[in-house]
Parts: C-alpha cells; sequence; structure tokens
C-alpha cells in the first residue's frame, strides 16, 4: 500500500512539472513525504510512552498534513485515471456512433442503385460491342446519325451506366465492410455501451446523480490507498499492543521466601528445662512469627519434618508427641535465660 500510494503521488506530481527536472523534483518529493508519513505512526507512539508531548503534538500536525497531501494527491491521480477512462469510452462510443450512421447511409444509397449485373459481366458486354462494326462506324459513338446507329450506341451507353452501377455498389459493399470491421473494435473497447457502468448502477441504486455517486467512487479510492499507507504498516505490526507486551515481558514479581526454620527457633523459643510443647502449638507459634516478618510459612508437614530434624541434631527430648526443654519466647523468659 506504502509503494502503492507512492507511486500515486508521484505520477499525479510529476504530471505538473513543465519539464523533465521539475517532474521529478515533484516526484521525488512526493516519494519522500510518503515514507515519512508510514514512519510518523511509530516515531507518535514512542514519544507517548516517553511522555514527550509536544513532540507527540508535532507529529501529529506533521502526519496530519503529509497525509492530507497525499490523500489530495491520490484524489488528483484517480480523478485523472477515471476520467481519461469515461472520456475515451464516450469518445468510442461517438466514434461508433459515426459509423453506425455512416453505414446506414451507404446501405441506403446501396438499395437505392437500379438493378444490374456485376462489373465484370457489363465489362465484358461493353467488350462486346466495342467489336460492332457500328462502333467503327459511328466512330466510337461519337458521330451516330442513322437510327440504327443511334439506337447501337443508346445500348453502349446502358451497358456504361450499368457497369457504373455495379462499380459503385461494389465501393458501398466494401465500404460497409470496412465501417463493421472498425464498428467491431470499437465495440470491443466499449463503445456504444454505458462508458462508467459502475457509476450507472450505484446512482440507480441509491438514487443519487451520476456526478455525485463518481466524486464519491474517486474518494473512496483515494481514502482505501492512503489508509492502508499512512496506517496500516503500523496496525500490521501489533505496535498498539507494546505496551501490554512489555509488561506481559517483564519478569514476575517473586513471592516471599518462606520463613527460615533456624531464626524462628532463635528468635521465638527459648531453653526452658520444665517446659514442654505440641506439634500445633510449635506450629501456630512459626506461622505467627512469619506473618509478624513477612515471611510465608512453610506448609505444616513440611515444617514440622524439619523440626524434627533440628530437634534430633540438638537432642531435643520428644514424648508422647510433645517437645520437652523449650518454650514460646516471653520477655521475662528470656531475661531469665
Amino acid at each position: 500500500m506504502c509503494a502503492v500510494s507512492a507511486a500515486m503521488n508521484w505520477l499525479f506530481l510529476s504530471s505538473l512539472g513543465e519539464t523533465p527536472l521539475e517532474a521529478h523534483v515533484l516526484g521525488a518529493a512526493s516519494a519522500a513525504a510518503d515514507i515519512l508519513k508510514a514512519l510518523l505512526p511509530f516515531f507518535i507512539a514512542w514519544r507517548w510512552r516517553e511522555k514527550g508531548y509536544v513532540a507527540v503534538i508535532l507529529g501529529s500536525l506533521a502526519f496530519a498534513f503529509f497525509a492530507g497531501f497525499s490523500l489530495l494527491s491520490a484524489i488528483g491521480f484517480a480523478a485523472q485515471t477515471r476520467g481519461a477512462l469515461v472520456d475515451s469510452r464516450d469518445g468510442a462510443s461517438q466514434e461508433y456512433a459515426r459509423m453506425q450512421s455512416a453505414m446506414a447511409e451507404a446501405n441506403v444509397r446501396r438499395k437505392a442503385l437500379p438493378a444490374h449485373r456485376s462489373a465484370a459481366i457489363v465489362s465484358e458486354e461493353i467488350e462486346r460491342h466495342r467489336q460492332n462494326r457500328r462502333w467503327s462506324a459511328t466512330k466510337g459513338c461519337v458521330n451516330a446519325t442513322e437510327l440504327q446507329s443511334r439506337e447501337f450506341c443508346a445500348a453502349y451507353f446502358a451497358l456504361r451506366a450499368e457497369l457504373a452501377t455495379a462499380k459503385e455498389e461494389d465501393r458501398l459493399v466494401g465500404q460497409i465492410a470496412v465501417l463493421q470491421e472498425e464498428s467491431a473494435k470499437l465495440r470491443g473497447r466499449g463503445a456504444g455501451q454505458d462508458s462508467d457502468p459502475q457509476v450507472t448502477l450505484l446512482s440507480r441504486i441509491f438514487g443519487l446523480g451520476e456526478e455525485s455517486v463518481r466524486l464519491s467512487l474517486i474518494i473512496a479510492v483515494a481514502l482505501l490507498v492512503e489508509i492502508g499507507a499512512s496506517l496500516g504498516l503500523f496496525l500490521a505490526s501489533g505496535h498498539g499492543g507494546s505496551e501490554e507486551a512489555d509488561e506481559q515481558a517483564q519478569p514476575p514479581t517473586s513471592s516471599p521466601e518462606p520463613g527460615p526454620i533456624e531464626d524462628f527457633c532463635l528468635e521465638a523459643l527459648v531453653s526452658a528445662p520444665r517446659s514442654r510443647i505440641s506439634d500445633d502449638e510449635l506450629l501456630a507459634l512459626y506461622q505467627g512469627w512469619c506473618a509478624a516478618k513477612s515471611l510465608a510459612p512453610m506448609e505444616s508437614e513440611e515444617f514440622l519434618s524439619a523440626f524434627a530434624v533440628l530437634a534430633s541434631v540438638l537432642a531435643l527430648p520428644r514424648k508422647a508427641g510433645l517437645y520437652y526443654g523449650i518454650a514460646a519466647f516471653e520477655p521475662e523468659r528470656r531475661a531469665a535465660a
């Protein structure tokens, strides 16, 4: 779409140059503006994410200007192209109508000719008359004084008239054949038909004038190309969802680490030879300690297993599901200890 838009703008603006150099300069300027127009949405989006609002405003104004300029060029190109096509068909239709009129006139003239034989037969008959002795006696029907001589010469001139009629018919037949051939060629180019059938059909469907429909179609073609060239690359690249993609690309926030059992023992338990504590009490103490430290507690079974390993290392007595010699931390106990 970008290439089509640039080509349309190049062709339209280059047609305005009076010299080849001017045509190339105008065409190059239009193509460069078209390329910048396709890139500006990316620049605007990048500046928006960086909160460069002044650059966003300036870029948006530049984009609107380039897009509007390209749209006008595309409308001009589409109007020229469609106008040339319609004019060509109209000219062909006029030429076709002229040929049909000439062919009808030739047929009328042919039908008006008197009855006659073919030119070859009449020519042979004239040659036979010229071999008659009266042809010489009348000096080629120049001096016919006797009655029989005048009758001979009258028959001779009648044959010449018949020959002229036959030749005229042959000429008209040839002319009609040429006109039929040319008419068939023009018919193949759309002559004798609607010069713009799309416009005619749409005008009948919507009840609008043909000029209004033709103008709407020209603008629609230009918009098709320019919207695709202006925003097609930006939309096709999925650029609008880049912020979400960046957010998704960021590593997820790590969950709190489980509370270390060694720290729990040092901070939440104290030595108490006459005290005992159950698994449930120990688990409740651990969970409370983790909550106070903003740590994630271990699973209950995992904690009890880990504490059992630690208790065996420290030779902590355990009887009937109770640990002896430890108690929950209390300030007075810690002071005594």
